[in-house]
């Protein structure tokens, strides 16, 4: 596997609620934010009613721009783009003001129609999950988009559905569904929709944070955390009670006090999509437009972000990168004959791989506290192309390859089912004798092959590198034999 392209790329949002920076650095496939600034300029407060951007919206979000552009400047940081979106495109001043952001600027600002902006959040989720099927919806201040992904792609559409088009929230939550119903019948997408329904933006991420509260889950990471129906919907009543509710509010405001006073449409809206579609449920997507936005300006193709993402994330040379593809080629055929996990074995393969890959990522940590540090590195890590099950086993190979009998933190043990836990533990196993047989050296592994015969589990070696067998590496390639209830065997020559 040779070091995959890296560079450094800002996408300028210039939303209706908010107006942001985000600078990527961009691997391969992998798309990390490295800086992340937001201004709550509220462009688009009081469009619905006045037809036009509000004008402290305008001066606060000029404001931002200058500050991003000096920053952008200092940082020797050309290659950038800035976008805006529904509000300013809608706004009878929106022209006026693209103009006054021109100046600022120096440069363009493109202001996407509501297909473009449907087709860029689907081409970021697309980058940020393994083949994904179904539709993406992205909740904007002003609007909301959606796009069929995966089979049967077809064009994006617009609905005027934000938390800020509907000026002041109705106080009756029977009203409030009957205007969200009424739009979303517009939708030419979701009617019978399959897959899955990505949830893209900042209140649909919110009311997944209130979700993983009211279920008292352990791993808080948003990409690619799963709701069902009914999560949905007990979550949903306590955003819809707070519209009349006083207790159902103030505990709103003490997990998000900004955003709490437009959860309600955002629970308004989740529940009706599953209504109208056949989605097996919810998927979170951190990623979305500005992710779109920087694929489509860099041209880059869609691929697998997984490895690239554990590369970038953990910042691995040459040779880490060459020794974790030949752990991988080393062990792969003592697991080739085991169940799938995830459904194929190519999907276990990409897992395995990944693994593999940062089975070097901790050799810079404390001894005492290495496994544990390198599981929650793994565990949380801003790699994308993964479910939360596939994020923990992963996390609990690299612990067991750094510590025999490594224990995960409680909370996290049912992240993963038993037979994910026995396979992690397996994997970090045979990654174990990979490492000490080779002295964590690729081109020696890449001379020797773990291999099954029968009931044996054979390490198989050249007579050249007889010496390389130690006390430790025998001992491991029976603990290892012993995690797959086989029998050990040094084959020589």
């Amino acid at each position: 596997m040779s070091f995959p392209n890296s560079h450094r790329a800002a996408i300028i949002d210039i939303g209706s609620n908010s107006v942001r920076l985000v600078i990527f650095d961009v691997l391969g496939a992998s798309i990390l934010p490295t800086f992340n600034e937001k201004v709550m300029a509220g462009l688009g407060v009081g469009l619905a009613k006045t037809g036009r951007l509000s004008e402290p919206g305008q001066r606060s979000a000029l404001s931002a721009l200058a500050r991003y552009k000096a920053i952008l400047r200092a940082l020797n940081l050309r290659n950038f783009t800035a976008v805006a979106t529904a509000a300013v495109r809608a706004a009878e001043d929106g022209p006026d003001f693209i103009r006054k952001a021109n100046r600022v600027l120096g440069r363009p600002v493109s202001v996407l129609s509501g297909e473009d902006e449907a087709r860029l959040s689907a081409l970021g989720v697309e980058a940020s999950f393994h083949e994904p099927q179904g539709v993406i919806g992205d909740l904007g201040g002003s609007s909301l988009e959606f796009m069929q992904i995966g089979t049967g792609k077809g064009k994006g559409e617009s609905l005027m559905l934000g938390p800020l088009s509907f000026g002041e929230l109705p106080a009756d939550a029977k009203e409030l569904r009957k205007a969200i119903k009424a739009e979303l019948k517009k939708s030419k997408v979701l009617p019978g929709a399959k897959g899955r329904f990505f949830a893209v933006g900042g209140a649909w991420r919110t009311f997944a944070k209130i979700n993983m509260t009211l279920e008292k889950y352990a791993l808080q990471v948003l990409q690619g955390y799963q709701m069902n129906s009914g999560q949905v919907a007990r979550t949903a009543k306590l955003c819809i009670d707070s519209l009349s509710n006083p207790a159902a509010r103030a505990q709103l405001e003490s997990m998000d006090k900004r955003r709490a006073r437009h959860m309600p449409i955002a629970a308004i809206l989740l529940e009706e999509i599953l209504e109208i579609s056949k989605f097996d449920g919810i998927s979170i997507s951190s990623a979305g437009l500005r992710e779109g936005v920087l694929t489509d300006m860099t041209g880059a193709a869609v691929t697998d972000p997984l490895l690239d993402g554990v590369i970038a994330f953990a910042r691995l040379d040459h040779n880490q990168i060459a020794f974790g593809q030949a752990l991988h080629d080393f062990i792969a055929p003592a697991f080739a004959p085991e169940a799938d996990l995830f459904g194929s074995p190519a999907a276990d393969l990409r897992i395995e791989q990944a693994a593999c890959m940062m089975a070097d990522s901790a050799g810079r940590f404390h001894p005492d506290h290495r496994a544990l540090m390198a599981y929650d590195q793994a565990l949380r890590a801003p790699y994308a192309g993964v479910s939360h099950g596939e994020r923990a086993m992963i996390a609990y190979a690299v612990g067991c390859r750094y510590q025999k009998d490594f224990k995960r933190p409680g909370d996290y043990v049912g992240l993963t089912s038993e037979p994910q836990a026995e396979r992690a533990k397996q994997l970090g196993s045979a990654m174990r004798l990979g490492a000490v047989f080779s002295g964590r050296s690729g081109p020696i592994l890449r001379r020797a092959q773990l291999s099954r015969a029968g009931e044996r589990l054979c390490l198989n070696i050249r007579k050249a590198d007889e010496p390389m067998i130690s006390e430790t590496v025998s001992r491991r390639l029976a603990q290892t034999a012993n995690a797959l209830r086989l029998q050990p065997e040094i084959l020589i020559g």
